[in-house]
């Protein structure tokens, strides 16, 4: 994108990897060159527990409120 400014890139979110195609999970997930993983470590499991209840739960007004409440001091949007 640097370095073609005027190229127009097509931006995709997915709730989980059952809503990808083959070429997507080919190209992303299931290629090791281009994935990421991180590991969770036991001191780390309530908070990730509740990141995961909010943002993949069924309570939507937490998951809209945390939205509203961090969106502006995310670099990335991915989690």
């Amino acid at each position: 994108m640097v370095e073609n400014p005027g190229h127009k890139r097509e931006f995709q979110r997915l709730k989980g990897l059952g809503e990808m195609d083959f070429d997507e999970l080919k190209d992303t997930t299931m290629d090791p060159s281009r994935r990421s993983l991180l590991q969770v470590s036991v001191e780390m499991l309530a908070i990730a527990d509740e990141v995961f209840s909010t943002l993949m739960g069924e309570d939507v007004e937490s998951r809209k409120r945390f939205i509203q409440t961090n969106a502006r001091d995310v670099r990335f949007l991915d989690i």
